[in-house]
């Protein structure tokens, strides 16, 4: 997903969020398992190799994975769980990727204490999943990765509610890569500076709602995921209007640092796309702007930004329909998210 200076954003986090999903699965079916994970025999040199069985596969695929043993994410991220189960107990064992690199490995130093370690790094992990401190936190955890995303349709079937039709862009903003050193405070402060601006800029005259979500990404920095909800009734040519909040974050909020991507300018390819023009009687359009939601949150399910304050919010609800007076377009976002 290219950004207006050619650098890629989207599509790098989508792979993150995938490979998270595979490692939070396979430790899920390594507490599942059974048996040694591990054992030893005799290679024909007559070295002490170690024999993968079910457990040790698992845990061969998990060592593997590189986003588990970037430092990078674990500094500025909370792990699901599971994850956190797994990062945890790998680097307490010390397991190397070399004695995990073959399917049957040679052992250098003391077979049988190397043995002893592996399969004993496997039990733990078994055993730390049953407890109930375990269970406790993974509960809570979900819940709450739940809790924003029911929060976030709720809130954009009460605009519906509220609107016929409305015009959904979905905006990245963030930093040339020059500025991906801009710490979380600046982040905020030009947020909230876009934010004041909506009250006197026509840009946002027709803004019904918005949301928004900070990542940090380590190439590009911090960044937001933006959707923005416009009166249907009033506006059109939603690509155009994205791209005029894209160039007033760009040139104005960050006065030339900042660089975004305008998801509106190709939404052919998107496979089922909920941006645009949406029609409140549209089911299949309101199905797939339900998912574009999902993708701002999916990335919670298994590892959330750990920020002083918000990494998310909305806009304040519109007036109940019927009410009087249009719905504040201008209003500062309801600070009620994590």
């Amino acid at each position: 997903m290219p950004l207006e200076n050619g650098d890629v954003q989207g599509d790098l986090e989508m792979e993150v969020v995938c490979e998270l999903k595979r490692a939070s699965f396979w430790t899920q079916q390594l507490i599942k398992s059974e048996g040694d994970a591990f054992e030893l025999y005799v290679d024909a040199n007559g070295s002490s190799a170690l024999k993968f069985n079910g457990p040790g596969k698992i845990l061969r695929k998990l060592v593997r994975m590189h986003v588990l043993s970037d430092k990078r994410f674990g500094e500025l991220y909370r792990f699901e769980p599971y994850i956190d189960l797994i990062v945890r107990h790998i680097a307490d064992a010390g397991l190397q990727y070399t004695y995990l690199s073959q399917m049957r490995a040679v052992l250098s130093g003391d077979a049988k204490l190397l043995l002893e370690l592996f399969n004993g790094c496997v039990d733990k992990i078994r055993q730390e999943a049953k407890c109930k401190q375990f269970q406790s936190k993974l509960n809570s955890y979900q819940r709450s990765s739940n809790k924003n995303y029911k929060e976030l349709t709720e809130y954009v079937d009460t605009l519906f509610e509220r609107y016929s039709r409305l015009l959904v862009l979905r905006v990245d903003l963030g930093y040339r890569k020059e500025f991906s050193k801009t710490t979380q405070a600046e982040v905020k402060k030009d947020r909230e500076h876009l934010f004041q601006n909506t009250r006197s800029n026509k840009l946002f005259g027709d803004m019904v709602g918005y949301i928004w979500k900070l990542e940090h990404g380590s190439d590009k920095g911090f960044h937001y995921h933006m959707m923005f909800f416009f009166d249907g009734s009033k506006v059109r040519e939603d690509g155009t209007l994205a791209k005029l909040i894209g160039e007033y974050w760009k040139t104005t909020i960050t006065k030339g640092r900042g660089l975004y991507y305008n998801c509106n300018a190709d939404k052919s390819r998107y496979k089922s796309c909920g941006i645009g023009m949406v029609d409140h009687s549209n089911n299949p359009m309101r199905d797939s702007l339900g998912k574009a939601v999902l993708y701002l949150t999916k990335i919670d399910l298994y590892m959330k930004l750990q920020t002083v304050g918000r990494s998310m919010g909305k806009m304040e609800r519109p007036n109940p329909k019927g009410s009087r007076g249009r719905p504040r377009a201008i209003s500062p976002p309801k600070e009620s998210m994590a």
